[in-house]
């Protein structure tokens, strides 16, 4: 499989990525505040914003609006063309860590445990919910599910048609999720972690669960593990991609419980995927400060987004 680099990535480390369905459009934010969007076959960037405080997630609707949220909790309408970001509301007391979308709603997890959806017509709030003594860490939605994966090792199951009754699940995983998504067809979701495993749940068959292991260097005596940042799907298929901090890239075959193909090792760890039916998009960047011992001022090697065909 052969990489191309995109034009004009932000340096500093990228917080989110997708892509825009029915275009090849790549959005990224960046915790220099930046929103960027690329095209992905001309591989150059088409527009690019800054906000003055850092952005941690990004999401679009089907009518082509394009939202972010802040470290201060802020959900921001952003709009590319006249380089202006709209304030929709500020009702989180920390980091909206997390968006995504279905249809016209917009649906936000804040590290405060936050969860609130938007109807991004009317840009009113719709729900609000608090999951008290824990954290959002990532969110995914289709159709009507929505899946929240939470510190303490929970999972908050929501059907957008009855917010107010959620199911909780306990992780599948022993360590902290570094990431969540739904199947394509509805019938359960993947949720990585930081001790290198991935683990596959089913709504209505607990038999057919599995985790596996991967992300994982063998040396003489001993075994070094790597967090798996990021997992997607490729569009409409069980062939899931798993993205981790030893700069490589794995495609599985959720149907065969087996490994696909082992994509070339990138320079630096992969921290977000996003995938169509036509590319693969890997952003990378340098995430050691996250195993220092104290807080320090590094100087970081710049980020980077890679695009694949399919």
């Amino acid at each position: 499989m052969h990489y191309e680099l995109l034009e004009g990535v932000p340096k500093d480390y990228i917080s989110d990525l997708c892509i825009v369905e029915g275009y090849p459009h790549v959005i990224a934010t960046a915790w220099d505040g930046s929103i960027s969007m690329f095209d992905y076959n001309s591989r150059k960037r088409l527009a690019q914003m800054r906000h003055e405080y850092p952005l941690l997630s990004t999401t679009w609707t089907v009518g082509g609006k394009k939202y972010v949220g802040s470290v201060q909790g802020e959900l921001l309408e952003v709009d590319l063309e006249s380089e202006r970001f709209d304030r929709v509301f500020n009702g989180a007391q920390l980091g909206i860590s997390a968006l995504c979308s279905r249809a016209h709603d917009v649906i936000a997890g804040s590290w405060d445990g936050t969860i609130e959806v938007m109807d991004s017509r009317s840009n009113n709030i719709w729900f609000r919910s608090e999951i008290n003594g824990h954290k959002v860490l990532q969110l995914d939605c289709k159709e009507n599910t929505v899946v929240a994966a939470c510190t303490q090792g929970k999972v908050k199951i929501y059907d957008l048609r009855q917010m107010e009754n959620p199911i909780t699940h306990d992780s599948g995983l022993k360590f902290q999720t570094r990431d969540i998504k739904l199947m394509p067809h509805g019938k359960g979701y993947v949720q990585s972690s930081i001790d290198g495993r991935v683990a596959v749940e089913y709504f209505k068959d607990d038999e057919s669960r599995f985790a596996f292991r991967c992300h994982r260097m063998n040396l003489e005596d001993v075994q070094l593990v790597f967090p798996v940042n990021s997992v997607c799907f490729k569009n409409d298929s069980s062939m899931l991609y798993t993205g981790g901090s030893d700069g490589k890239v794995f495609s599985w075959n959720l149907s065969t419980r087996k490994k696909s193909e082992e994509l070339p090792k990138l320079e630096d760890s992969v921290l977000k995927l996003a995938c169509d039916g036509e590319m693969l998009c890997m952003a990378t960047g340098d995430d050691s400060f996250k195993t220092l011992p104290t807080a320090q001022d590094i100087e970081l090697q710049a980020s980077k987004i890679y695009v694949a065909k399919l």
